[in-house]
Parts: structure tokens; C-alpha cells; sequence
């Protein structure tokens, strides 16, 4: 028995064997990688953690993708190095391309197997990546089955939850080396007499796993000047992504909702983006459908990102005048 805590104390903190430190240890320090996307960056408070695993997943079609990518442009811009696992063999360079990434200085992965995809996880983090992104969960294929051409007797579905969780016990471990990993994944209706409800393929261990989990889902859709409420789909320019911080174990507000403005010929909509975070902040203020700013009033929400592209200048000066307050300021209520 020892004498005093400060000799139980040393003695922990000296047993090499269980390689214990002082939870001041700068090998606990971890740094975040932003998304440059004032909603997301708010309730997160400042992005994604790196050294640690965050899960995106939600419907097709929803912009889980489009925001992984916009991590990885932050790391680029940033000097970093971005790694995409492609398992759905959706890889589009022109259109990465539009979404601001050098796809020159993209490591790409096409794996054909499950087991292919966790070594490229596992060597780029290894060899220092910044952020690994695999897209998705969804596209893992067993071995057995890829090779096995009657396919397997058991269920396939039950494998990829056994396999992703027993192998995301292998990569956390690896996440220490500095880098962060994202894993894409999409919801799934049960089947059966039973409540319809959302789940995942690669089971519910993924969320036990996961240091930061984000909920994506489409939401109202966005259409052309003068045609607000068509359900014309040629009228339709884009939708809302609704993205929802589920669990953040460092600083996130969690169970937060930021919408966020999504065009189908060019992803996120910065200057409309801005122009909802000064309506938040009431650096514009609006009027049924008419938004006043500057002294000048516009009709409908169209009018006001026409005249911003127009005048480069009064984006700039609103950026600068909600950006830094709104990121710092209290995250209590949705952004919208």
C-alpha cells in the first residue's frame, strides 16, 4: 500500500506497461478542420475534430458528399493531404473540380473489397494524411462475396456490420497519427410489420464508434426567380440541406440544425449563405418577402443574391460584418 497519492501517483505514471500520461499530454490535443461553411463550422463550433472519426449519413441525394469534399478543400488549402475511398465507384472529377478541390492532388482509392478499403484506410493514415474520407459504408462488399460466385450462404447484411465494426477497432487506433477519418453513410427503411424508422448499413456500433455524428437531409426545394412553389422540376435550381450535429464529443452543439442553401450547378451558395447568416445576426432585415439592406429594399430572396453578385464590394463588407460575431456568438437557436 502506498504511503501518499503523490507515490501512487508516480507509480501509474512511471508503469510503462499500461503507457499511462497527464491528461494534459499534447498527444490529446487533436485541432479541427472547418468546413469553411459558416452554419456548420457554428454548431460544430469550428468543424470537425482531427485524431478522432466522424460519421455523416442520411439519405441519397441529401449533400453528404458535397460536404466531405469541402472538408477535403480545406485541407488542401491548407497544405494538407486528402484521401478519398471511392466504394460506389461514383468518383467525378469534373465535378470535384466545381466544388473546389485539385483533383491533381487528390489521392483516390477504387477498392473492390471491404478488406481493401480498411488497408487504405489504414496505410493513409499511417503515412500521415490529414483527412480520409470513405464514401460509403454503404458500398462495402465482403470478400466472400466478391470472389464466391454463387455468393454465401449467410447474410450479407449481417457481415458488413461484423466486418466495419471489428475493423473501425482497428482504425481508431491509427487515428493518432494525426489525421482525421469520415465515413459516409445512407439511411435505410426497415422492412416488416414494424414503425417505419431510419437505420444504416454497417449496424448501430458505428455510432457507439463515431466522436461526431451529423444527420443530412434534403429539405425545401429552391427554384428560379418567379417561380417559388413550382413543382416543375425544370424550374427547380436546388434544395436545402439540413444537417443536424447528433453527437460531438468536443465543444459541438449537439442536436442543432443548420439549413443550408444547396444549387445543382455550383454546391453551396456562399453569398445566399451569408445573406441568411445576416438575417440571423439582423445585419438584413426582412419583411415578408421583401429583404431590406443598406438602404435598399429587394423582393424575394433571388433579388438580394443577384444584387451582392453585382456588387462584390457589399458581399465582402457583409462577410466581414457577421462572419467573426456569428461564429463566436452563442449557437441557441437554428440556423435558417
Amino acid at each position: 500500500m502506498k504511503d501518499s497519492a503523490k507515490e501512487i501517483f508516480n507509480s501509474l505514471l512511471n508503469d510503462k506497461k499500461v503507457k499511462a500520461t497527464t491528461g494534459d499530454d499534447n498527444d490529446f490535443e487533436y485541432g479541427k478542420i472547418p468546413f469553411n461553411i459558416p452554419q456548420l463550422d457554428k454548431i460544430t463550433k469550428g468543424g470537425i475534430p482531427r485524431k478522432r472519426f466522424t460519421l455523416l449519413f442520411g439519405g441519397f441525394s441529401s449533400g453528404k458528399s458535397y460536404v466531405a469534399s469541402q472538408l477535403c478543400k480545406t485541407v488542401q488549402e491548407d497544405g494538407g493531404v486528402a484521401v478519398w475511398i471511392d466504394l460506389e465507384k461514383s468518383w467525378d472529377s469534373d465535378w470535384m473540380t466545381k466544388s473546389g478541390l485539385n483533383v491533381k492532388e487528390m489521392i483516390v482509392y477504387n477498392p473492390d473489397t471491404s478488406e481493401e478499403a480498411f488497408k487504405a484506410v489504414r496505410n493513409s493514415l499511417q503515412a500521415g494524411a490529414d483527412i480520409v474520407v470513405m464514401d460509403s459504408v454503404a458500398g462495402l462488399v465482403p470478400n466472400d462475396i466478391y470472389t464466391h460466385e454463387d455468393g454465401i450462404a449467410y447474410s450479407p447484411i449481417a457481415w458488413q456490420s461484423r466486418a466495419w465494426n471489428q475493423m473501425l477497432m482497428r482504425i481508431i487506433p491509427e487515428l493518432k497519427h494525426g489525421g482525421a477519418f469520415v465515413a459516409i453513410n445512407q439511411t435505410r427503411g426497415t422492412m416488416g410489420n414494424v414503425q417505419m424508422m431510419d437505420t444504416m448499413p454497417g449496424g448501430e456500433g458505428q455510432k457507439y464508434f463515431a466522436h461526431c455524428c451529423m444527420h443530412f437531409a434534403r429539405g425545401s426545394w429552391l427554384t428560379k426567380p418567379g417561380k417559388s412553389g413550382s413543382k416543375n422540376m425544370a424550374d427547380r435550381m436546388g434544395f436545402e440541406i439540413n444537417a443536424r450535429l447528433l453527437k460531438d464529443k468536443f465543444g459541438g452543439e449537439k442536436f442543432e440544425q443548420a439549413i443550408i442553401p444547396f444549387k445543382f450547378d455550383g454546391g453551396i451558395d456562399m453569398i445566399e449563405t451569408y445573406i441568411r447568416v445576416g438575417l440571423e445576426e439582423g445585419t438584413i432585415e426582412q419583411r415578408g418577402a421583401m429583404y431590406d439592406y443598406d438602404g435598399k429594399s429587394f423582393r424575394g430572396m433571388n433579388a438580394v443574391v443577384t444584387w451582392f453578385k453585382e456588387n462584390p464590394d457589399k458581399y465582402e463588407e457583409l462577410v466581414n460584418a457577421t462572419k467573426e460575431s456569428y461564429l463566436a456568438g452563442d449557437s441557441d437557436s437554428e440556423s435558417a
